[in-house]
């Protein structure tokens, strides 16, 4: 019995080690979209030297009974978790970083079997607390190294934060979304403070932020020009940067538009998606008001795509020069290529839609 409780809690020791350096290579190489607390950086960043922490306790051997007690408790939350992302169709379990794995797999190969064991092969015959107090040089040799790991780790992963947007992966996030682009009241000389104005979009031309003309050339502030000359993408705004590498971006720079941004195994997005589908149909006669639905990667099977085949709606795709970072469904609601409005994980009904329309005109 005491063999076999070594051997599965140095296996769960391992998993969550594994686990918390996956995860910890995850946030130091990329952003980490907060659907709140339990999925954000800062959960993260404490989860991870906890789990790291816990993982080398249990391959230690040291107090092995209140070692399994945290174990089993671990692994029944991480059930839940799992149970629930299985629920919803999501794609990955999220334990093991940047690598996908389906969470019926994690539920039923890792969890499920790790509890019943830890549960089953319990550490007969220890004492909660010591004594019997463990070897001295051995406590010294697992204890000052792990103190020394998770002391340098905590201030690695708060101050390496990755960047919003790099040449790899770009974060959408609308809340901080705002016009980039100022023209002078009057002409150059004037102490006057300058007026903010939309940028427009085109599917062969976009317009040049202020920080790419000339002191002097002030007409030129807001006018389209060809998007191939040579332009810095950090001066665009997402949205913008996202219709831009769209395969259908020459279809959305005028009218009224409503493009919804989803993925395919998102569960907001398949509620959404037939609604916003419906809406399509229903004003298909009005040639002023059209829907979109644009797929993020990575793209899903087309078995699996949300899209009703007899949609009236434009559909594309975002490319894959880079990774586009985003919590779904993202609505955007698009006046001849400006954007008025816009909606994440909630999906208004065509009536605030409209208003929004009327009341930005």
């Amino acid at each position: 019995m005491k063999a076999i409780n070594r051997i599965v809690m140095t296996l769960a020791g391992l998993l969550l080690i594994v686990a918390a350096v996956l995860k910890a290579h995850q946030i130091l190489t990329e952003p980490v979209i907060s659907k709140g607390f339990w999925e954000s950086w800062l959960f993260f960043v404490i989860q991870i030297p906890l789990e790291l922490g816990l993982g080398i306790w249990l391959v230690s051997g040291l107090f092995k009974k209140p070692g399994w007690l945290l174990v089993t408790i671990a692994f029944a939350g991480f059930i839940a978790v799992t149970m629930y992302k299985a629920i919803t169709g999501q794609e990955s379990c999220g334990c093991f970083g940047r690598i996908v794995v389906d969470p019926q797999i994690t539920l039923f190969a890792m969890d499920v079997p790790l509890f019943l064991l830890l549960v089953i092969f319990r550490p007969m015959g220890e004492t909660f607390f010591p004594p019997p107090w463990p070897d001295p040089l051995h406590f010294i040799v697992v204890a000052v190294p792990t103190a020394f790991i998770l002391g340098a780790l905590i201030p690695i992963l708060v101050f390496n934060k990755p960047p919003d947007k790099t040449e790899k992966y770009v974060v959408i996030k609308p809340d901080k979304w705002q016009t980039q682009l100022v023209k002078p009241k009057d002409p150059p000389g004037n102490n006057e403070a300058p007026v903010i104005i939309n940028p427009q979009i085109d599917s062969n031309y976009i317009t040049i932020p202020p920080a790419e003309i000339n002191e002097t050339d002030t007409d030129s502030i807001g006018e389209l020009v060809p998007i191939d000359i040579d332009i810095n993408e950090d001066d665009i705004p997402e949205w913008q940067l996202m219709l831009k590498h769209t395969d259908i971006a020459g279809e959305l720079n005028k009218d009224v538009k409503i493009i919804l941004f989803y993925h395919y195994d998102c569960p907001d997005c398949a509620v959404a998606i037939p609604l916003y589908s419906l809406y399509s149909r229903e004003y298909a006669a009005d040639e002023t008001i059209q829907f979109a639905f644009i797929e993020g990667p990575p793209y899903g099977p087309d078995e699996e795509k949300p899209i009703p085949a007899d949609t009236t709606a434009l559909v594309g795709k975002l490319d894959l020069s880079r990774d586009w970072i985003f919590e779904s469904p993202l609505i955007l609601l698009l006046n001849n290529g400006s954007l008025v409005q816009w909606w994440q994980v909630e999906y208004p009904e065509i009536d605030e839609l409209l208003q929004t329309v009327l009341s930005a005109q």
